[in-house]
């Protein structure tokens, strides 16, 4: 049985009716880095090392002292026979690590991915997780803003049926038009 490696990134492509770009991404067969996408990488790749020399939240988002601060953590879970989750957590502290960040960069602000289906997601990579910010930056104007989405029992549920419920549809969009074959996926 092939195995299907999900990520939030290919789902949500997917769940948005952006099935060749998902099909894309999920095979690797197009480069996907705008300028946009690069200058980000840059900005993360920069809070990352102020906060492991630090200590501390990045300067730019307020400086907090934070606690068992941990960054760019890449997480697998299996949740069936078929189907693992892969995500990379941007930052997770707290005592128990209950609180997940997401950075993000650009023009839209971060009440934009509130709704999305990314904390839930996310949630599934880290259970014990309680709290997820969405901390935006704007290189332009310099302004940031947070969101933050409180996770419960019934976030982790809707982001695992989510997740289940996309995975299967392009899992077996794949296995139908024997798409693991064509492109060599294991």
């Amino acid at each position: 049985m092939t195995k299907f490696r999900a990520s939030y990134s290919i789902l949500n492509a997917w769940s948005s009716g952006n099935y060749e770009r998902a099909t894309e991404m999920y095979f690797k067969l197009k480069e996907f880095t705008t300028e946009a996408m690069a200058n980000g990488k840059a900005w993360h790749k920069e809070w990352e090392a102020e906060v492991n020399k630090t200590g501390c939240l990045p300067v730019v988002f307020g400086g907090q002292k934070l606690i068992n601060p941990k960054t760019e953590q890449k997480i697998v879970k299996q949740l069936d026979d078929w189907l693992e989750l892969v995500g990379v957590i941007d930052l997770q502290h707290g005592e128990n690590g209950e609180v997940l960040v997401d950075y993000k960069t650009g023009k839209t602000e971060s009440d934009n991915y509130a709704n999305s289906f990314q904390p839930r997601v996310y949630h599934i990579l880290v259970p014990e997780a309680k709290r997820f910010e969405f901390r935006h930056f704007d290189a332009l104007t310099h302004k940031t803003d947070t969101s933050i989405v409180h996770l419960t029992p019934a976030t982790l549920n809707a982001g695992i049926e989510w997740v289940v419920t996309e995975a299967a549809e392009m899992h077996s969009y794949f296995v139908t038009n024997q798409l693991y074959q064509r492109y060599g996926h294991e």
